[in-house]
């Protein structure tokens, strides 16, 4: 099952697409490029999509195609210049596909938390493989085993708020 996508911006122009393309040396997968067209900055309703055996995430939102030249930036030196940051994942983390190299097309998931390389984790070889594979996810199924949750903490200055 397909995990459904709320729009939230216009599609890019061609002129855009090929300015991001020039900033960043790369060109964009095709079927990234018709991806945008549909879901340019696109919130997806609550998911999940495995990293490891023991690990999964969600994703949060995609990134509009504006805001892609600072995420890239901000990440840069840990992804290196063939991985391309192309949405939000739980806990801080991306979701990144390849502009680049032997695996172009492929969706790899980006933990900020682990330096260098180990920070990343092929997901799909391709974005719609990814998007098949993550699957939609109701928070009020969610049961939690009696002692699954032993502590929990909440920043004081968040909790103010």
């Amino acid at each position: 099952m397909t995990i459904k996508i709320s729009r939230s911006t216009e599609t890019p122009t061609q002129d855009q697409i090929l300015s991001l393309e020039e900033v960043l040396g790369v060109k964009l997968p095709s079927e990234y490029i018709e991806f945008l067209a549909q879901n340019n900055g696109g919130k997806p309703e609550t998911n999940t999509f495995k990293i490891s055996e023991n690990n999964d995430s969600g994703i949060n939102g995609f990134i509009p195609l504006d805001k892609i030249v600072y995420e890239t930036k901000l990440i840069r030196d840990q992804i290196g210049g063939e991985l391309m940051p192309v949405a939000y994942a739980e806990g801080g983390n991306y979701l990144c596909i390849a502009v680049a190299g032997k695996w172009i097309g492929s969706i790899f998931f980006m933990d900020h938390e682990i330096p260098g390389g180990d920070a990343i984790t092929k997901l799909a070889p391709s974005l719609t493989q990814f998007l098949e594979d993550a699957q939609p996810v109701d928070p009020k199924q969610v049961q939690l085993k009696p002692g699954q949750v032993k502590k929990a903490w909440i920043n004081p200055d968040f909790l103010k708020k």
